[in-house]
């Protein structure tokens, strides 16, 4: 019997069909990955890079010791300009029965009298005073302004803090003192990104 050989003709369809191939699934893949990419880049916001420090901090507004409040301060050290309408205040603490407690902090959140006298704000508040006074003030509302470098945000009180943190920090029942630790997170929401995490200790 005769064995039949391939002509070069035919032995060159083969390659190339194959390189065809090859390079049409490669523009195709490359082709999902571009589209891919540029639905995130496009979807996705980008957190403000920002150096923020939290304290808690005793105050008593130069009235004596009777009048001393648990105030918790952040400061804006350095970086971007934060709208704190894009942000949350996340806290927890340890119930001393061993109950993980948390809190988030809205710039929806319902305002807290802060002294009891209807000065209703809330917070945590713009410590700047050539906006007025806090109460029935929005300029000064958490949620109502932009956070920049060297801009400081005050609880203002007890009452303050206590709506941060989500429990009434002078009831005896959670414990709350010197040493205990809470740990803070701010969540930028439009990209989902934490922008601080940290635990503080009350002094």
């Amino acid at each position: 019997m005769e064995k039949k050989t391939m002509t070069e003709p035919e032995q060159a369809v083969s390659p190339v069909v194959g390189v065809m191939l090859m390079l049409v699934v490669t523009i195709i893949i490359a082709a999902v990955v571009s589209a891919f990419a540029g639905g995130l880049s496009t979807g996705t916001k980008k957190a403000p890079q920002a150096s923020i420090d939290v304290k808690f901090m005793e105050d008593d507004g130069g009235m004596g010791p009777a009048y001393v409040n648990l105030k918790m301060v952040f400061e804006h050290l350095s970086g971007d300009p934060i709208p704190t309408r894009d942000v949350n205040i996340i806290t927890y603490f340890t119930h001393p029965n061993g109950t993980a407690l948390k809190h988030t902090q809205t710039p929806i959140s319902e305002a807290t009298d802060l002294y009891g006298h209807g000065t209703y704000t809330r917070v945590p508040l713009l410590n700047d005073m050539s906006l007025g006074y806090s109460g029935n003030n929005p300029h000064k509302d958490f949620g109502n302004f932009t956070w920049k470098a060297g801009d400081i945000l005050s609880s203002g009180s007890d009452e303050g803090t206590s709506a941060i943190l989500g429990f009434d920090i002078t009831d005896d029942d959670y414990e709350f003192k010197s040493g205990s630790v809470v740990d803070v997170k701010i969540l930028h929401t439009p990209s989902g990104k934490y922008i601080l995490d940290k635990e503080v200790i009350v002094p």
